[in-house]
């Protein structure tokens, strides 16, 4: 379903509840109010009745008067005031009535008070009946006034039936202007709507137009945020995306390069009889090959395969420390670089293997950028590891990028030195799943620090 049918559904729903509620509300207020004001009327011609003829009978009558002309003269006095629709009665018999019902019969002189009337059908008709009991010569005597109201409730459903026509003509109009207003409020989300299917489509630079300072306006306004965020991202995929072919390139050429390299020597040591020490150097070219393959699938495997989480344990940060240096002495050694450690920590919370790893990347990358003769350094203190180097440095707009799988600042240098990006990709993800951040500081030509800053909470 349509939103704007939806709203406009809702909305005359509520606009025939609010219309038929104050409908019935009034309907039945006027309709108390006309017979209400009907019984008033009809009591006040009873009791001006009432006042003239016992005005009259006590102006001409006597009470010494022989009964049978008293009777007369009442019966008499009564029919000079009294309509067909008024009935006296005395105690014992009706001494004036032009009615085909007694109304004694549905309004009992007995119950007769103030306020006491009575409406009903009565032969088809609606008839409405008020009395009044007195005294008249020390005698009781009851009048009724029988009028016929049928025209009233004529004059009512009449109001009724023009009240509807009236309310559903205003329900309809309104419907109308519901789903015009409806159908007006809701384009902008059509626009919107387009713009959506514009991105969708690849026109990443598409936008919604903002015409409007209410929920639909900021509705566009967040919408071309998210607009703009998607489209920022799919660059930023879209270089990765780049990154990683030119990635794949290399690694497939450095794959296939001591691939290679590993097959002919074989080949030679197979099928060519040489002297004892040229065979030695094929096994040592074809050892430090497999070697270096060997680091550059575990560097990958363990780049993809990190996402479980860690149990860390409190271990010694000046054996791990120890650990490191004694991995690599060796390649240091080859470089002809010096290691230097100094630690002020006690324990952290880690996993040993891992930080070994952190640590022996973050020395590898220090070594790559570091020349014959150089210093690198690894200090702890407090809950922070550092590792240091006065090597070639970073330029500071590569700096955030430097973290990223694959991403190499000098592709040329790196592949020489059998770099492939993954070091501090890995560093990044070991030192997250310890709940600790990378914090670095380089120059050109002054070296660079990479610190693993652990949080106190741990």
């Amino acid at each position: 379903m349509k939103l704007w049918l939806k709203i406009s559904l809702l909305c005359t729903a509520v606009l025939l509840l609010i219309v038929g509620a104050c409908s019935t509300l009034l309907l039945i207020n006027s309709r108390s109010s006309i017979l209400s004001m009907t019984i008033d009327s009809t009591k006040n011609e009873l009791d001006n009745l009432e006042t003239s003829f016992s005005s009259m009978v006590s102006y001409y009558g006597k009470e010494d008067a022989d009964p049978i002309v008293k009777r007369s003269l009442i019966r008499y006095c009564f029919s000079q005031f009294a309509s067909n629709t008024a009935v006296l009665i005395s105690d014992d018999e009706t001494l004036y009535s032009n009615l085909v019902f007694d109304p004694e019969a549905v309004l009992p002189k007995e119950e007769l008070d103030g306020n006491s009337y009575y409406i009903g059908m009565i032969q088809g008709r609606h008839v409405l009946v008020t009395g009044s009991n007195f005294m008249l010569f020390f005698e009781d005597y009851t009048i009724y006034n029988v009028r016929d109201i049928s025209d009233v409730y004529q004059n009512i459903t009449d109001m009724i039936w023009k009240f509807g026509a009236i309310s559903i003509a205003g329900i309809l109009a309104g419907v109308l202007l519901i789903v015009f207003l409806v159908r007006y409020a809701i384009r902008p989300l059509k626009s919107l709507g387009k713009t959506a299917a514009v991105i969708a489509q690849g026109g990443y630079e598409e936008r919604a137009a903002v015409r409007t300072k209410d929920e639909i306006g900021e509705l566009a306004e967040d919408f071309n945020v998210m607009a703009q965020a998607v489209q920022q991202h799919i660059e930023e995929q879209r270089e990765i995306m780049e990154r990683q072919q030119l990635f794949i390139g290399a690694v497939t050429h450095e794959f296939k390069t001591p691939l290679t390299s590993v097959i002919g020597h074989a080949e030679t040591l197979m099928y060519t009889r040489m002297p004892a020490d040229v065979a030695e150097n094929s096994l040592s070219h074809i050892h430090e090959q497999c070697r270096w393959l060997e680091r550059l699938t575990q560097k990958l495997l363990k780049l993809i395969t990190l996402t479980e989480e860690i149990d860390p344990k409190e271990e010694s940060v000046a054996a791990l420390i120890a650990a490191a240096a004694e991995s690599v002495r060796e390649t240091l050694a080859q470089r002809g670089l010096e290691l230097v450690t100094s630690c002020e920590a006690d324990t952290l919370p880690m996993d040993f293997d891992l930080m070994q790893s952190l640590l022996i990347n973050l020395i590898d990358n220090a070594a790559k950028a570091s020349s014959p003769g150089q210093t690198i350094g690894i200090r702890a203190y407090g809950r922070t590891v550092e590792v240091f180097d006065h090597g070639i440095g970073i330029p500071q707009s590569e700096l955030a990028h430097i973290t990223e799988p694959f991403y190499m600042v000098d592709k040329s240098r790196s592949k020489k030195l059998g770099g492939s990006g993954l070091g501090l990709a890995l560093v990044k993800r070991i030192a997250e799943a310890h709940g600790a951040r990378i914090g670095i500081e380089s120059s050109p030509g002054a070296g660079t620090t990479i610190r693993v800053i652990f949080p106190d909470n741990i």
